[in-house]
């Protein structure tokens, strides 16, 4: 594989593991899955409250994959700058992607609007850096 198909791909997986990084963020935890809570049931609904968080493996193993991409195509560009820009991004990020939610690393839980702009603003950063400035490869190079 050249180094420029190295490069397309992994600028492409980074985008599709984002998308589902970023969706599996967003709905794990939110959702009380008990359809209807006073009936009695013959297993054990595993719900967030009870500290279970089905989406929390796919969201882990999603952002693990964005950082591999974002590493496979810092080392494709051989730009060092560029580089280091291009795997810290996504940790920026997820960082304020989660400051904004309920759960995040802090006790405080955000107003709904704030939220929104902190979400918005994580991706606005990622998805710049990605579409507008992160280095770029013809396939002559």
């Amino acid at each position: 594989m050249t180094r420029y198909r190295t490069f397309r791909a992994a600028k492409l997986a980074g985008h599709a593991f984002w998308w589902l990084f970023l969706v599996s963020t967003l709905l794990s935890g939110n959702y009380d899955w008990t359809a209807h809570p006073g009936q009695p049931r013959r297993y054990a609904d595993y719900v967030p409250s009870d500290g279970f968080d089905p989406l929390g493996p796919i969201q882990l193993a999603a952002f693990c994959l964005v950082i591999l991409a974002a590493v496979v195509e810092a080392v494709a560009i051989r730009r060092p700058i560029a580089g280091v820009l291009t795997i810290v991004i996504p940790f920026v990020s997820a960082i304020l992607i989660h400051l904004a939610l309920p759960r995040g690393y802090t006790n405080d839980t955000l107003a709904p609007i704030p939220a929104l702009v902190l979400i918005l603003a994580a991706v606005a950063i990622r998805e710049l850096w990605e579409r507008d400035f992160a280095p770029r490869m013809n396939s002559s190079s």
